[in-house]
């Protein structure tokens, strides 16, 4: 990544940032860059949550696309995102203007802003393991709501692999792994919030298959794996209800997956791109996690 605080917009293509590198190389070079002084509108407006959400999905697939479509990104920012004192503020500061608050998991492999791509001042992030909406970080969006007028929508923002979620789902299905879990009672606290959406999911996945999810996925790790992913979503889309009720505002809700590497949802048809506004009553919400179970065991070759 590289900064510019040139006012021309001058920055170094894909191609030239290659230069001097063997021709395979350099079709590999990938490139996110971070221009201030720009003609970028600074912050960014949305007007309305479906416009946030937009902006968010957006970014999105333009970061999912790196490596695919020339491998090359360009955000524009505000030069005090960069700490440039701007001389026409009074304090040369730059005001905290987000268009969109958003609750993630902690998981390294999960850069937020830069997977929604987004950059410094355009997102209010609130972060924990499981992307669980616990007290801690329900205050912490409520303050959003409160105090930066500019936030339009608040999103619940899971991912693949979650390591949070794992281990729920271990939990209920081989009790044992479970009290290493209950010693730590931090921890428990994280894990136990997550069992109510790995039950809704295992009751979308029995839904599809007719089995008993919890015996048949014991013995069978692919169906382990899918009960892991949809209760990703599961947990995800109940997250973002428990905002969305909490806070009286829009909410949405996705997963980043980590092989597609965009935020979206798995659907019956398989997975898309995109966030989705929070499921508002519990039909709703069945209705999203059970299409998540069929387009998962079907990917999986199990429906």
């Amino acid at each position: 990544m590289g900064t510019s605080p040139s006012s021309d917009n001058s920055t170094p293509s894909a191609a030239s940032a290659g230069a001097g590198q063997p021709a395979g190389e350099r079709e590999r070079v990938l490139q996110i860059r971070w221009v201030a002084q720009s003609d970028r509108p600074a912050p960014i407006a949305a007007s309305s949550p479906a416009e946030a959400l937009e902006l968010m999905s957006e970014g999105s697939r333009a970061f999912g696309s790196l490596g695919s479509t020339g491998g090359d990104v360009e955000m524009r920012l505000d030069p005090e995102a960069f700490g440039f004192v701007n001389t026409r503020d009074d304090d040369g500061i730059l005001n905290q203007e987000p268009f969109a608050a958003v609750l993630s998991c902690s998981d390294a492999r999960v850069p937020i802003e830069l997977a929604l791509g987004r950059g410094a001042n355009d997102l209010f992030v609130v972060r924990i393991a499981g992307n669980v909406p616990g007290a801690e970080c329900l205050g912490s969006l409520h303050y959003a709501s409160e105090h930066l007028p500019r936030v339009q929508l608040f999103s619940v923002i899971g991912h693949s692999q979650c390591g949070a979620v794992t281990a729920a789902v271990d939990a209920l299905l081989d009790p044992a792994t479970y009290l290493p879990v209950a010693q730590l009672a931090p921890l428990r606290e994280i894990v136990d919030s997550l069992f109510g959406s790995v039950r809704l999911a295992a009751y979308a996945m029995q839904q599809v298959t007719g089995d008993a999810t919890f015996i048949a996925a014991a013995d069978s790790p692919r169906l382990r794996e899918v009960l892991i992913a949809v209760s990703a979503v599961a947990n995800a889309a109940l997250g973002a209800n428990v905002v969305a009720r909490n806070l009286g505002r829009e909410s949405a809700f996705g997963v980043y997956d980590l092989v597609e590497r965009t935020v979206g949802s798995m659907r019956s048809g398989g997975w898309e791109s995109g966030m989705r506004m929070a499921p508002k009553t519990d039909a709703e919400l069945g209705s999203v996690i059970r299409e998540a179970a069929e387009g998962y065991l079907a990917e999986a070759g199990l429906a």
